[in-house]
């Protein structure tokens, strides 16, 4: 049985340590097992009927099908299908690149290494280039780093120290508050049996002077618990319309997809259209290209500017047919167009073009991928305060390297401090709204505690009253009826829901 089920235990429970729980939980259980009472008369004291049906609830069945092994079979069978489907990728792999085209094929790649820390650089320069200055940069940064790392570290402990402090106040604060909060909710509880036993009490006085009541009085003095014919027709009713409603939805949803696929359609068909409109377009300017290069006379030139102008307009022209992706047909028209001095120059032209156009990767610039040679590559791209240090140790001369260094470590340490004490700040401010918002909302929720306690507790004692007018009506005897509305009192008092302190 879970003894923690009500707001003001699940409240109780939130805001106490370990040991306080612990004693609350032992009190609960002992009121728990006391509060039994020995019946000597078992259908007067007990309220048994004579016949009460079951829940509907009980009969209901929603099992879940055991799976068994099967997942696990799944998983493992899983697993090695994708063990066997990346060697597989890999042996095509190797396969492919055997017979892989020269224009196709995936170039090499220079390994580029980035040294980001200072403490990294400063060692990879002293491997690289020994010297006394480099030494001494590197101790250098290595003791400033060191002094920066227990620094924060100091900071952060005693940031969160002092937060706990402030945590463990306002936790002691929000306990204080609480008192009152539980009182009324205590209180309220209290008062509530007090005022059903003096209700029932009266009631059943006045039940045991005066004559039974008729029995169709009784009938609708009892609480059913089945549904009636009309919810049965109001259940079939709301069933019609939730189908109805996700046959609508499936057909709102079908037309949905087949406006969209519509559209995507319309809009690739406008795609296609607009490149075809940008190829001919580009076509145009290779024609344009063509005819100049034919005005490019070495008469009128000279021979060196000829040559400048022919190299500047066929690689133009080379670039163009690149871009739309010509086929080898168009390349060799377009060939045929321009002012060559022989064959062999006009093939390599067209030799060149298609090369490039069926190549698919080009080599990184060397500014950003080295060479392009299988070897490693180091740079270094540092924005530590620490750099600055190791800048002024590596010529303490220069007196701007002095200003920069203790200039941009100060605004790093004080951003840092600004934000650690900020945050604190903030932590402290944030939990002691939340043990505001708590206390609010325990305080709001006292009368929907007492509510839902009225509620339980009449829920469990109107079918013992049912029972008691039932016996009554039958010709029970007055002796019988006063043990058992006295029954029905001591249920009152000690019966659940618990009052617990």
């Amino acid at each position: 049985m879970n003894i923690n089920q009500d707001l003001e235990s699940q409240r109780i429970h939130r805001n106490q340590t370990r040991t306080q729980i612990r004693t609350s939980n032992q009190v609960k259980e002992g009121v728990l097992v006391n509060s039994n009472v020995p019946l000597s008369d078992s259908y007067n004291s007990m309220l048994i009927g004579d016949n009460v049906e079951l829940p509907n609830k009980l009969y209901e069945k929603n099992t879940k099908r055991e799976k068994g092994i099967l997942p696990i079979c799944g998983i493992t069978t899983g697993f090695m299908g994708m063990v066997a489907g990346a060697t597989a990728l890999y042996a095509k792999s190797a396969k492919d690149v055997i017979d892989v085209d020269l224009a196709k094929k995936l170039s090499s790649m220079t390994r580029n290494v980035c040294v980001n820390k200072e403490i990294d650089q400063a060692i990879y320069r002293l491997v690289a280039s020994p010297s006394v200055k480099a030494t001494k940069a590197m101790l250098g940064v290595a003791a400033l780093s060191s002094m920066g790392f227990m620094g924060k570290t100091f900071c952060d402990g005693f940031r969160d120290v002092w937060v706990k402090k402030k945590e463990a106040d306002i936790h002691k604060n929000l306990q204080e508050n609480l008192i009152a909060v539980e009182t009324q909710s205590f209180a309220g509880k209290l008062q509530i049996n007090r005022n059903l036993l003096a209700e029932k009490a009266k009631e059943f006085s006045k039940a045991l002077t005066e004559k039974p009541e008729p029995m169709e009085n009784f009938k609708r003095r009892s609480i059913s618990f089945k549904g009636t014919s009309n919810d049965n027709e109001a259940k079939k009713k709301n069933g019609i319309a939730k189908t109805l409603g996700y046959f609508a939805l499936g057909a709102a949803s079908l037309g949905a997809i087949i406006g969209f696929g519509y559209m995507s359609v319309k809009n690739i068909r406008n795609s296609v259209q607009s490149m075809k409109r940008g190829r001919e377009k580009v076509k145009e300017t290779i024609n344009t290209l063509a005819e100049q290069m034919k005005e490019h006379s070495p008469e009128r030139l000279g021979e060196e500017g000829h040559k400048t102008a022919k190299e500047i307009n066929s690689n133009n022209i080379k670039n163009l047919l690149v871009s739309i992706d010509a086929t080898p047909d168009e390349v060799a028209q377009t060939a045929e167009k321009l002012h060559w001095h022989s064959d062999e120059e006009k093939k390599s032209f067209i030799a060149d073009t298609l090369f490039s156009i069926k190549k698919s990767t080009e080599k990184a610039n060397s500014a950003l991928g080295g060479s392009g040679e299988d070897r490693n590559t180091f740079y270094s791209h540092v924005s530590d305060y620490t750099a600055f240090f190791y800048n002024w140790l590596m010529d303490s001369s220069n007196k701007q390297f002095k200003t920069l260094f203790f200039g941009i470590t100060g605004a790093t340490a004080a951003t840092y401090l600004g934000k650690t004490a900020g945050e604190a700040v903030k932590d402290v401010q944030v939990k002691k709204y939340n043990a505001d918002t708590e206390l609010s909302l325990q305080k709001r929720l006292v009368s929907t505690e007492l509510r839902n306690f009225k509620s339980k507790k009449e829920a469990s004692i109107q079918p013992l009253c049912d029972e008691f007018y039932k016996q009554r009506q039958n010709g029970k005897s007055e002796e019988d009826l006063k043990v058992m509305a006295d029954s029905i009192l001591t249920e009152i008092k000690n019966g659940p829901p618990y009052v617990y302190s």
